[in-house]
């Protein structure tokens, strides 16, 4: 059996992402859609493939080769469109035809993600040819399918009424030789005859199980999730639907970042208190993390209480926390603090050395600590740059650059410290908070929490999603704060998760059962349209 994978399409849709990748090279919860397919088809014995190429054609070259590098038994050929720009997926098949036409071959669109049993269920089938139909949807984009009394398939087309379709086709065919024959036939006649260039295999298909004594039924994969993915909306459910994050009700803690995760500046995201609620019902412990070092515990406490999440201050995890544990270990010599009067008043409070004015000489302080100083005043800084000068060592509290907020990105301590560094000409000697484990390590240690029974939700891949990486437990990276899809795209971290906001975590609450009860409730939820035009 060979395998088809069509993928030369633009995806302009899915801009920008595809201004650098392909759409089959886009990553569904961390790998390349395209790789989901080679694998299930290895998966399924079928061993010898060809991918149509067109758009940024190096970047399926490659990807094509690296999967076939690591399964071996797969052998891979990648034939490249030229003209991807002005044609459809006939045109692309139709440079296939010297790898399959007249022989039995399996085919895919390369922008459909799918459970590797859909391909396994397609190749099951009893008929000669198939298509892969999921017979509890309706999708008024996709393409639908109705069968005549003897199972067989009567017509293909978008157009097709909920009343008279059978289902929906997957965008996943299996042939027979016969019916691989009359196929390229057509597509042949189609393209060379009558230079169509822009046409649809669907409607090459139609035409023929309209018009011809034909092998081709239906393969039922109701059962097993799949989506097209055309736009944002449909990789949104994909990120979604194909998580391999494992139920955030059957773990024992969740740490949630809290500015552009849980609130921005003193608004809640939508359903944050709904998903907390839910996680603390089902006995979950819940924490909250924040690098922000502007204010204290128990402030964040009663800001969390006020917007609708009760919380306790020893339910707050600072950067301040690393930076007190660091200058009770050290016992410097007094610190001067780049920061709020609050962040003063914890230094204070936990038994440092607060030095308000830092003189000059034997009574300088030994250490600068530069925090989110929402009341940072010119002389506060020059202060600080004197001391760093004078031999004091330079703590970051921790290193977000920016702090999100309604109105949009603010200066945060990173940004301030880059400031002291350029005038002092001297890196932190020191930075606290996120990515670094030591931010959740004293509640791991004192409440017996294994990695793998603990999960990190933010809004930042480089101190969340890298704080989860270090802990070695599963995160989730929202969209609501800093991070963007795009940036999730092109980064080295790879969250288990990628969801628009905290609202999107309440199925994975419940866990599967509940998931795939909502998935019934909801059919789009489970398909994505079946896009024409020249974008496969």
């Amino acid at each position: 059996m060979n395998g088809v994978i069509l993928a030369a399409g633009i995806g302009s849709r899915l801009r920008p992402l595809t201004l650098q990748k392909p759409k089959s090279c886009i990553e569904v919860d961390g790998t390349p859609v395209l790789a989901h397919q080679l694998r299930a088809y290895a998966d399924a014995g079928v061993t010898d493939v060809t991918v149509v190429a067109g758009y940024l054609a190096d970047e399926v070259r490659a990807l094509c080769e690296g999967v076939a590098d690591a399964r071996p038994e797969l052998d891979v050929t990648v034939v490249e469109s030229e003209v991807f720009a002005n044609t459809d997926n006939m045109y692309s098949l139709y440079l296939a035809r010297e790898a399959v036409a007249g022989e039995p071959f399996v085919l895919t669109n390369g922008d459909v993600v799918f459970d590797p049993e859909l391909l396994g269920d397609l190749l099951d089938a009893d008929a000669g040819s198939a298509v892969a139909t999921d017979t509890a949807t309706y999708s008024e984009e996709a393409m639908k399918v109705t069968v005549g009394d003897d199972g067989r398939v009567t017509h293909i087309a978008k157009d097709v009424p909920e009343e008279a379709a059978y289902g929906v086709s997957t965008d996943a065919y299996r042939f027979s030789a016969a019916f691989s024959e009359m196929l390229f036939e057509e597509i042949t006649r189609t393209v060379e005859r009558e230079g169509n260039y822009g046409d649809w295999t669907e409607a090459a298909i139609d035409r023929l199980v309209r018009d011809r004594d034909h092998d081709v039924a239906t393969a039922d994969v109701s059962g097993r999730r799949w989506v097209e993915i055309d736009d944002f909306e449909d990789l949104r459910t994909a990120d979604r639907r194909f998580a391999s994050l494992s139920p955030l009700g059957e773990k024992e803690a969740v740490f949630f970042d809290l500015d552009g995760t849980v609130y921005l500046d003193d608004e809640l995201v939508t359903g944050a208190d709904e998903v907390v609620a839910s996680l603390r019902e089902a006995g979950v412990d819940v924490y909250f993390l924040t690098n922000n070092s502007s204010k204290w515990k128990d402030d964040y406490a009663d800001r969390l209480s006020n917007i609708g999440v009760p919380a306790d201050p020893e339910d707050v995890l600072l950067s301040t926390d690393g930076v007190i544990q660091h200058l009770r270990r050290t016992d410097p010599d007094g610190a001067f603090v780049l920061g709020t009067e609050a962040m003063a008043d914890a230094l204070a409070d936990a038994g440092v050395d607060v030095v308000e004015d830092p003189e000059s000489g034997d009574d300088a302080p030994d250490a600068v600590v530069v925090g989110f100083d929402t009341e940072l005043t010119y002389e506060k800084a020059r202060k600080a740059t004197l001391a760093v000068r004078d031999g004091a060592t330079f703590l970051l509290a921790h290193p977000d650059t920016v702090c999100p907020t309604a109105e949009g990105f603010v200066p945060d301590c990173g940004a301030i410290g880059a400031m002291i560094e350029t005038a002092t000409d001297q890196t932190p000697a020191r930075v606290f908070g996120k990515p670094n484990a030591e931010m959740v390590a004293p509640v791991l240690d004192a409440e017996g929490y294994a990695p793998e029974d603990v999960a990190v939700v933010g809004d930042r891949l480089e101190t969340d999603v890298r704080l989860a990486e270090n802990v070695g437990c599963e995160s989730v990276c929202v969209l609501s704060g800093d991070a963007t899809r795009e940036e999730v795209e092109a980064s080295d971290r790879s969250p288990t998760l990628v969801a628009p906001t905290i609202a999107d975590l309440s199925e994975f609450v419940r866990g599967d059962e509940a998931d795939t009860d909502e998935a019934a409730a909801d059919p789009e939820q489970s398909v994505a349209s079946t896009d024409g035009g020249a974008e496969q």
